[in-house]
């Protein structure tokens, strides 16, 4: 089980994540064109009922991590990867 602060901690760092892709997307997104593509609005995000016992799996938390950063823009599971290992939010394999 993982503890509160824990816990606390986990959605702090996708907040920032997702804070950060707000502010500066050609810092954090991985397409160039991301920003004629995306026609809808940031949205902020409900992260404060993420469970524990997914906050403690870590693949998990740099999927929700990529998803931040590419501002919940449908996404294919390579594109995923590659946000991942690019921003070094885990690592995967």
């Amino acid at each position: 089980m993982i503890s509160q602060a824990e816990l606390e901690s986990v959605v702090r760092d996708i907040i920032d994540v997702a804070a950060a892709a707000d502010l500066d997307p050609t810092h954090i997104s991985d397409d160039e064109d991301e920003q004629s593509e995306n026609s809808f609005l940031p949205r902020s995000y409900d992260i404060d009922r993420l469970h524990a016992d997914d906050a403690r799996d870590k693949v998990f938390v740099a999927i929700l991590k990529a998803l931040a950063a590419r501002r919940n823009k449908p996404s294919s599971p390579r594109e995923l990867a590659t946000c991942i290992m690019k921003h070094e939010f885990t690592l995967l394999g």
